[in-house]
């Protein structure tokens, strides 16, 4: 799973420092144009081409479908592109404008990014790790280099989104290529494509919910406060989700298929088995991340942003990061009782009602409090939607929940909490991060004590390491 897990965390890393330079090149009001219409690209995917890549990943082992799948799956989604391309370009002549503008962008970056997404769910399910890896660290290499040379061409955030589509593009081409000498196509049939769908729309949409969530507080800031605003919240959300809910969702794309081949293959206490493990790395990759944004936001911001974005995205980057853990943990492993009972119709009807209460959330917390309430209303509507997955799910498909890696990962945090406070406190950069450093230190140390099981397999793995290399050790 190395192939299909450290590339999207080194993707992770690139996309973190593609937020630092779109915030210094585009300033606030365009980064948060920038932000918004990414965001209604991304909410375009899931409402058209996230279904199919979803399909691929729990049918492609399933006998009723005699491996088409993913023939079925591209040629539906070749279809699909040249449909929303159209209307596009259609509407954008007919209905001339700025938002016309930016929906037309949107659809672009919506169509890149499928090719992408679906390329590299289908090497990951032929088991082509060295490919992924490259097309998975060459999408944002490629894409932020051509953003940032329109860009200080005169182009805009528009040019931006270009660089940022033609990155997609190109690398998921790749994959579609490889892909295609093994899958062939097939004509798409009604009957599979239904079954697909009722499955596979509701996870996209489910899936994308922090994209609603996101796209909604940044709209409902850029009314109330104005699109600079908008553009620090955006910076502090991106980072939070990029460190915290993207490392969460990524490990859950890797495991997912090994999950539901357990299930189909050898029943559901097997599947229970591998997502009891599968939960241990979650917090072995997770609880580090947001102890380090709450106890020591300040650094990190000021590590990354101008002085300006700094001050104005500390104070959202700590309560964003507890709120992006929240979703992560409902998206990446309690959303496994809807998908391995085929109840994701109810996993939408969740998805919406949350929706609906979390932009009454930050239209009121907004109004009340300003700009800082926009944060306030995310945490909570994160709380809300977490409880109501937790026991709704709990009823169709009661997956264990491991209360002693619960146990054990409280008590890392705890133990990675005062060097990283004396952290934020100390001045200097390379102080700063020696620190942070010696806490991740202490913390694995504290999991590896206490026998967590992630943390273990990681020690087990340094140990083959060290011995291969030829260093001493011990027993």
């Amino acid at each position: 799973m190395t192939w299909f897990f450290v590339p999207r965390m080194m993707s992770a890393v690139i996309a973190i420092a593609i937020l630092v330079v779109m915030t210094r090149v585009l300033g606030p009001a365009d980064f948060g144009r920038y932000t918004l219409t990414l965001l209604l690209g991304n909410l375009m995917f899931s409402f058209t081409f996230h279904w199919l890549a979803i399909a691929i990943g729990r049918f492609h082992h399933t006998p009723e479908f005699e491996g088409k799948t993913i023939a079925m799956s591209l040629s539906t989604a070749a279809i699909l592109a040249v449909v929303l391309f159209v209307l596009a370009a259609l509407v954008s002549v007919i209905l001339p404008g700025g938002w016309i503008d930016g929906l037309f962008f949107a659809a672009i970056y919506c169509i890149s990014h499928a090719m992408h997404e679906l390329g590299t769910a289908c090497l990951r399910q032929y088991h082509e790790g060295p490919k992924y890896a490259a097309v998975t660290l060459l999408r944002h290499g490629l894409g932020v280099s051509l953003a940032v040379g329109f860009v200080l061409t005169g182009g805009g955030y528009k040019s931006a989104l270009i660089g940022m589509s033609l990155g997609a593009a190109l690398t998921g081409a790749y994959a579609l290529a490889v892909t295609l000498r093994r899958s062939g196509v097939a004509r798409p049939k009604g009957a599979v494509l239904k079954t697909y769908l009722l499955f596979g729309f509701p996870v996209a949409v489910v899936s994308s919910t922090a994209t609603f969530f996101a796209m909604s507080t940044q709209s409902l800031l850029a009314v109330f406060a104005g699109m600079d605003y908008a553009g620090y919240f955006a910076a502090a959300q991106t980072l939070a989700s990029r460190t915290v809910r993207l490392p969460m969702e990524t490990l859950s794309r890797v495991w997912g298929p090994s999950i539901f081949e357990a299930l189909e293959k050898r029943g559901a206490q097997s599947s229970d088995a591998v997502l009891e493990r599968y939960f241990s790395f979650l917090m072995l990759i997770a609880v580090p991340i947001v102890a380090a944004l709450i106890c020591a936001a300040s650094v990190f911001a000021n590590l990354l942003f101008d002085p300006e974005f700094a001050d104005r995205t500390t104070g959202y980057l700590r309560v964003l990061a507890i709120a992006s853990f929240t979703f992560g943990l409902q998206g990446a492993y309690f959303s496994f009782a809807f998908s391995r009972a085929k109840k994701t119709g109810l996993q939408l009807t969740i998805t919406l009602c949350s929706l609906a209460v979390h932009v009454a959330l930050s239209f009121v917390f907004i109004y009340l409090l300003g700009p800082p309430g926009a944060a306030v209303a995310f945490l909570i509507s994160g709380l809300l939607s977490f409880l109501a997955y937790y026991h709704i799910g709990r009823r169709i498909d009661p997956i264990a929940v491991p209360v002693p890696e619960i146990f054990k990962a409280v008590a890392g945090a705890v133990a990675f909490a005062p060097l990283a406070v004396l952290a934020a406190e100390s001045g200097g950069i390379v102080l700063q991060f020696a620190l942070l450093s010696l806490s991740a230190v202490v913390m694995f140390v504290v999991f590896a004590c206490l026998h967590q099981t992630a943390a273990a397999a990681a020690w087990r793995k340094i140990r083959g390491w060290a011995s291969a290399s030829g260093f001493p050790s011990s027993k």
